[in-house]
């Protein structure tokens, strides 16, 4: 008797526990789930740190996102829009793009994800090293 003709003992129940998209579903709306709560506080901290800033006058604006506190808060601001903006695309990719586009997509995506974050993260450190030299 093969492996093959053998009765399964396993209930309806166990054989679907983590089967969703792509058998990842749970793992992947938990991700989302845990990115938005972070991001959510990310964006606070952003509202009232970095965003007075906007508007504000170029020295302003350069002394304000050099303090320490706030150049952080902009990184994880740019890192955590970036990863999150990935990953919610990339299920849009997976879930609606017929199969052959999905791949170039999501590579697509990909690249300009880490293209956007690295652009922002080098505003950054372009910004703070201004301001060192500048005195």
């Amino acid at each position: 008797m093969s492996t093959s003709d053998r009765p399964s003992f396993q209930t309806d129940r166990k054989r679907a526990t983590g089967k969703g998209s792509l058998a990842k579903g749970a793992e992947h709306q938990l991700e989302v789930t845990y990115s938005s709560y972070a991001m959510a506080t990310v964006v606070v901290l952003f509202l009232f740190c970095v965003a007075p800033l906007v508007g504000a006058p170029y020295e302003t604006v350069v002394e304000g996102l050099t303090r320490p506190f706030n150049f952080v808060i902009m990184g994880l601001f740019v890192v955590s829009t970036t990863y999150h903006w990935r990953s919610n695309i990339r299920k849009v990719f997976e879930d609606y793009v017929p199969h052959g586009f999905d791949f170039a997509g999501m590579i697509i995506t990909y690249l300009l994800g880490w293209f956007f974050c690295g652009l922002g993260l080098f505003a950054l450190v372009k910004i703070l090293i201004a301001s060192m030299i500048a005195g």
